[in-house]
């Protein structure tokens, strides 16, 4: 399966099984699990399979479930044990790698998931005009949903700052307020530069620093 049908597919997958599973992940039969392993082009892995391998946390929220989930689809295996060694996944433990506010000193509505839904559709709306294209999988840069714990991707100034996806392909993204209106930049990430097929006439010799190029445009 191709890297983009696989990113496409995995989260509705696993959360079926999650689902079907009521609560006690280790009744999903393993035949099942193994229909979500992954291997990137870029010999990155997907550690989903190992869904059934979850500590459940009754206090879990959606949102949080499928930062998890993300947080597995797509790893460096060096980083990472072999997967038959892994006897479990406490998601808690999980998300708390990437927790570095302290949600007790923040004051958020209390829909969360609606929040996290509403500055997704968004955003997609703005930078497809943009970009002039739909765009889809607006994420942190570190690939997690919109929520409390990255502030809506909201900077103190306002700015909203993240990922989209686009044919496959994942974009950095910043949507800043102006004086005249919102200012939306993006570039392709850099993980991504090396899948973009070279121009037939390019000059092999080309010193042009392609990770730091920025197309922008504003809008009122």
């Amino acid at each position: 399966m191709a890297d983009s049908a696989y990113q496409a597919r995995y989260i509705a997958a696993a959360r079926l099984l999650w689902d079907a599973s009521q609560g006690d992940p280790q009744s999903i039969p393993q035949d099942y699990c193994e229909h979500l392993h992954h291997q990137y082009i870029d010999g990155d892995i997907s550690l989903v399979p190992l869904i059934s391998r979850f500590e459940y946390s009754e206090g879990l929220e959606d949102y949080e479930w499928e930062e998890a989930i993300e947080m597995l689809g797509r790893v460096n295996p060096n980083d990472w044990p072999e997967i038959t060694d892994i006897e479990s996944v406490s998601i808690d433990d999980l998300l708390k790698m990437n927790d570095d506010d302290d949600e007790s000193s923040l004051n958020y509505v209390e829909d969360n998931l609606g929040t996290a839904e509403k500055v997704e559709k968004v955003l997609i709306e703005c930078i497809s005009d943009v970009f002039g294209d739909r765009v889809s999988k607006i994420r942190s840069e570190k690939g997690y949903y919109a929520n409390p714990k990255n502030k809506f991707l909201q900077a103190d100034d306002g700015t909203f700052a993240g990922t989209f996806e686009y044919d496959g392909n994942r974009y950095l993204f910043e949507v800043a307020p102006q004086e005249s209106g919102w200012l939306c930049t993006y570039r392709l990430h850099h993980k991504d530069v090396d899948k973009i097929p070279p121009l037939l006439d390019e000059d092999t010799t080309d010193v042009n620093d392609y990770n730091r190029s920025v197309r922008n445009r504003g809008w009122r």
